[in-house]
């Protein structure tokens, strides 16, 4: 089950990066029903093609992305605006978005929207997975219960999973978005290229500026700026 999304902006290069950005980082959970560059066409789509969720620019000529909810009033659909201007908040409101997006829109940004709406769209019976980070591959999802994930850790735009299994997985998404799927109780960023399940700490050493040594023996650097923070969680 994917979320069935459309994109209207008056900027095809809007149009094209979002739609590049939705099928290079989110393609498992998401389709693309359609895209216009036209408010006015996208009105006439509208009538018959409902999406679970439309990304829509503001600033459009004819029928500006507020005039065209007025007009279509899309019942069950999504709003998560995109824009480059933040001075049309406020009026957003009134159309009750899901998000509001400013241009050029963060990747990680993106995927906790997408993330939000795709676990809303979940049929209740599948929502057990939530103790489970979902990760994907070329060929499959592989769902990673968050107790047996030890560390993660950043390699450019591509994050590496740690597990008490001893296997590596490298995914493409990055380690801020990966820890937007994690829970705060229970993982913290000890580094910025380190995420760390708390629950896998064996030691602290606090020589070297502060390391922290694994359940698998791993060792994890600590930033200065986040010691005092661990520390208070280590110690509650």
């Amino acid at each position: 089950m994917k979320l069935k999304v459309a994109i209207v902006d008056d900027e095809l290069h809007c149009i094209e990066t979002l739609k590049y950005d939705l099928q290079e980082s989110f393609s498992d959970v998401v389709d693309i029903l359609f895209e216009c560059n036209n408010s006015v066409e996208c009105v006439n789509h509208l009538k018959s093609i409902k999406p679970d969720v439309l990304f829509i620019d503001i600033e459009m000529p004819g029928l500006n992305g507020f005039d065209l909810l007025k007009i279509v009033d899309p019942q069950g659909t999504k709003v998560v605006f995109t824009t480059a201007h933040a001075r049309h908040a406020i009026e957003a409101i009134d159309f009750k978005p899901e998000a509001y997006l400013l241009k050029p829109i963060d990747v990680d940004d993106l995927g906790k929207v997408v993330t939000t709406l795709y676990e809303a769209k979940l049929p209740s019976q599948e929502r057990g997975i939530s103790d489970k980070l979902a990760i994907s591959t070329t060929d499959e999802i592989e769902l990673v219960k968050h107790e047996e994930i030890i560390y993660a850790k950043a390699s450019n735009n591509y994050t590496e999973i740690i597990t008490t299994s001893s296997n590596s997985k490298l995914i493409s998404k990055t380690l801020k978005f990966v820890s937007a799927q994690l829970p705060e109780v229970s993982f913290f960023r000890v580094h910025k290229s380190y995420l760390v399940n708390l629950n896998h700490i064996a030691r602290y050493r606090k020589a070297d500026g502060g390391v922290l040594v694994m359940s698998n023996e791993a060792e994890i650097p600590v930033s200065s700026d986040k010691k005092e923070e661990l520390l208070l969680l280590i110690k509650r």
